[in-house]
């Protein structure tokens, strides 16, 4: 079915629950800092399929290379339309419609984690008024928060440290759910110094994991947060790698835009960034730096299915 088939995305009813969408996902990463300096990733995402729930979370410190919490919940229920207030075991995931501000929570005996996120720019439409092609498998609605304000509270152990940084949002949704070519990607999002984001995707073949070239889009959001949609781009891996779960995970990327005029090194701040799953598959969601024409952090997904 071509994209233009297809309702565009709509504000603000599309922030909410789509009950009749075969899968659909709410997804947050964040770097932020507590008190003291010490820097934080923090990944939080909740699926949507077939009546069942399924959140993510994993915090990793970013000067130790410790790994704070993992954890995957599983819950019962449809999102509704109108507003939205998903709970899976012991996270939760809501949005305030009046303030435009979304929160997410987890808790588990050995890590808790509170965030309050709020857009600092408009949100992004990918592709076509929010649709692209989810590689082969169907038509997807994408949008994105590129840049968000976030802060709350991080708790190890029993003790509790506030945290604060920015964050970035996404939210798809479609009737691709049971076709595994929907889901083998690279996945890049970068938040430059200079106030403005970059997002690239690249589906790939999920035999010989190259990139389909037909399946691959991105979005540059300038300062003004106007959104400039991209389809030609490179993203080449570099020498390093992870090996692990039967998979290589590359560690460096070079990507190059004609236009804007990028050529950007992401290089991964840590080796092993694995979310090591149990009921989902386990991907590489990492932080990586970005040098070149620009400079900033980026998070970059490689998920093989």
């Amino acid at each position: 079915m071509a994209a233009g088939s297809k309702p565009p995305v709509l504000f603000p009813r599309d922030h909410f629950g789509h009950p009749r969408a075969g899968i659909e996902w709410w997804y947050f990463s964040a770097l932020v800092r507590d008190a003291s300096g010490t820097p934080y990733s923090v990944f939080f995402t909740v699926f949507s399929s077939q009546g069942g729930l399924i959140a993510v979370s994993q915090v990793v410190n970013l000067a130790s290379g410790a790994l704070i919490g993992h954890n995957e919940d599983v819950g019962i229920g449809r999102p509704a339309r109108s507003s939205l207030d998903l709970r899976a075991g012991g996270a939760r995931l809501r949005y305030l419609a009046k303030a435009n501000s979304w929160s997410f929570s987890v808790a588990s005996p050995s890590f808790a984690l509170s965030l309050r996120q709020h857009p600092l720019k408009p949100y992004t439409l990918h592709g076509s008024k929010g649709l692209i092609r989810q590689s082969v498998a169907g038509t997807s609605h994408y949008y994105s928060s590129t840049r968000m304000s976030a802060s709350g509270t991080l708790r190890i152990g029993t003790s509790t440290a506030t945290i604060r940084g920015q964050s970035w949002f996404d939210h798809q949704w479609g009737n691709y759910g049971d076709d595994n070519r929907a889901f083998n990607w690279d996945w890049f999002s970068c938040r430059f110094d200079d106030d403005t984001e970059l997002m690239l995707y690249q589906f790939l073949d999920p035999t010989t994991h190259q990139p389909l070239e037909r399946y691959r889009n991105g979005s540059y959001v300038a300062k003004s947060g106007k959104t400039s949609h991209l389809a030609a781009f490179s993203a080449v891996a570099g020498s390093r790698s992870l090996t692990d779960f039967g998979q290589t995970w590359p560690l460096d990327w070079t990507l190059n835009l004609a236009a804007p005029a990028l050529t950007e090194t992401l290089t991964s701040l840590l080796p092993d960034q694995l979310v090591r799953n149990s009921i989902l598959p386990t991907f590489w969601e990492g932080v990586a730096t970005a040098t070149g024409t620009k400079h900033g952090s980026c998070f970059v997904e490689i998920s093989y299915r």
